[in-house]
């Protein structure tokens, strides 16, 4: 069963949000600050290539910053770390921001003590600056310390494997899951910030779960209550993960009776990070390429980003390229209101709809614009996507960007892969002939406006 077409499925989805509003330093680099602030990544990362004029020490912050969104955790803590105490000193702003990046950094890297203590560093200085912590730091650090103990995740694999997954009745990938306690079939997310499992299926593993609980807020925007775990063996296929952490969600929190519908767990992007090359394949068969790609080296430009574990990715719908979420756990592709603010035009075609949103947490209702159908340009393939909704007003999250790519906007390629290591997002198949509409469109919308001086 496809869900229906005002419904966004964004299954176990859980947001630890950010919201990154900072003041803009004078002189040369007002521009990038400008970039940096309105998070315009692929300008950015641009503009620091071409650079001449930027003393070192500030050209160390943002290209510690840009580092960090190319998951180039390695070059990122090594620019920013040194930076502090001068930041410190001279620019609380950004040394908060300096810290909410590091701690992502040693997140990412499953230093999870480290990245709780930064968080709480930088909940620190934004209480001196009386002001709510631009990361949510307090909420952070007390997420990551629930895992403060935890050992590393690591993954063993050979160098490329298929795992013959499957489209489940809602159309998401699943794969087979497997420990010597547990055989079950999990849903792959690109957009979950840690793995998930009910807590049926921790207590078949065995789990230890963390007695502490936190907050955070589902894709709804709802807040649910959260427990962690650690599982220290699982297998999929060929590969052995170890150490996984997961979030241990109560069985009626993956439920959705409406679609006859349970969830027993969730494969997040600290795996599919770890794997390296992911490719999904429309009818069901998810390539693993562990090791192959190449580390992004930061001289030239990408068109993957991670604000912290979210993947966005570039494409254009018509007003050139733009940054979107991606969201391999949902459905339906969804403009956000920073698009429709860019061009309300659009609308004319559209009739009002109210949008509901299904996920981890209980349902949520936006109003929103149904458009029949868009096209919508990868690189240089091309699709036509129906069904789109278009929000008019914000959902209260903070990563929105220019709305999310889920499933109905790659359904209609061969396969798409994400390469987590080379930050690149690239499409199979398409539709030639869509590229013509593409440019016809392109020439009614009116382009996004951007703009960066050295």
């Amino acid at each position: 069963m496809r869900l229906p077409p005002t419904l966004l499925a964004t299954l176990g989805v859980l947001i630890w949000t950010s919201s990154l509003t900072y003041g803009q330093a004078q002189g040369t680099i007002v521009g990038m600050d400008g970039l940096l602030q309105q998070r315009h990544y692929v300008e950015l990362e641009r503009a620091l290539l071409t650079s001449t004029s930027v003393q070192p020490s500030t050209l160390d912050f943002f290209q510690g910053v840009m580092a960090n969104r190319i998951n180039d955790v390695q070059k990122s803590v090594r620019l920013l770390e040194p930076l502090i105490p001068t930041l410190l000193a001279t620019s609380p702003v950004r040394a908060e921001f300096a810290l909410c990046t590091l701690a992502d950094d040693y997140a990412k890297t499953f230093r999870y003590g480290q990245a709780a203590a930064l968080y709480t560093q930088a909940n620190s200085v934004a209480d001196k600056l009386g002001k709510t912590s631009e990361c949510r730091a307090d909420t952070e650090a007390s997420q990551w310390g629930l895992l403060s103990n935890a050992p590393a995740q690591t993954v063993t694999a050979p160098g490329v494997f298929n795992i013959e997954g499957k489209r489940d009745t809602l159309g998401f990938f699943q794969v087979p899951i497997t420990s010597d306690k547990y055989t079950g079939s999990w849903v792959v997310s690109s957009g979950t910030k840690l793995s998930l499992v009910t807590r049926s299926v921790a207590n078949k593993l065995g789990l230890k779960i963390s007695t502490g609980n936190a907050s955070a807020q589902a894709a709804t925007g709802l807040l649910v209550s959260i427990h962690i775990a650690v599982i220290p063996e699982i297998r999929l296929g060929p590969a052995l993960l170890r150490n996984v952490p997961v979030l241990v969600m109560e069985d009626s929190d993956l439920s959705f009776p409406r679609y006859n519908y349970q969830m027993e767990g969730c494969l997040g992007l600290p795996v599919l990070a770890a794997l390296g090359k992911v490719t999904f394949y429309r009818e069901g068969r998810i390539n693993f390429s562990f090791g192959e790609s190449v580390p992004n080296t930061g001289t030239s430009s990408h068109n993957l980003f991670l604000e912290r574990f979210i993947p966005l990715i570039t494409a254009d719908f018509g007003h050139g390229e733009q940054l979107f979420t991606l969201g391999t756990g949902s459905m339906v592709t969804v403009l956000s209101a920073a698009f429709y603010k860019e061009d309300s035009k659009i609308v004319d075609v559209a009739g009002v709809v109210k949008l509901e949103l299904s996920g981890v947490g209980g349902p949520a209702a936006r109003p929103a614009y149904r458009i029949p159908s868009m096209v919508v340009t990868f690189g240089k393939s091309c699709a036509k996507v129906k069904d789109i909704s278009l929000l008019t007003g914000s959902t209260g999250e903070s990563d929105e960007f220019y709305g999310i790519i889920g499933e109905s906007a790659l359904d209609s390629f061969s396969s798409f892969t994400l390469d987590l290591r080379g930050m690149n997002f690239s499409v199979n198949g398409g539709n030639p002939g869509d590229c013509i509409g593409a440019r016809t469109l392109a020439s009614k919308l009116s382009p996004r406006k951007s703009s960066y001086s050295d």
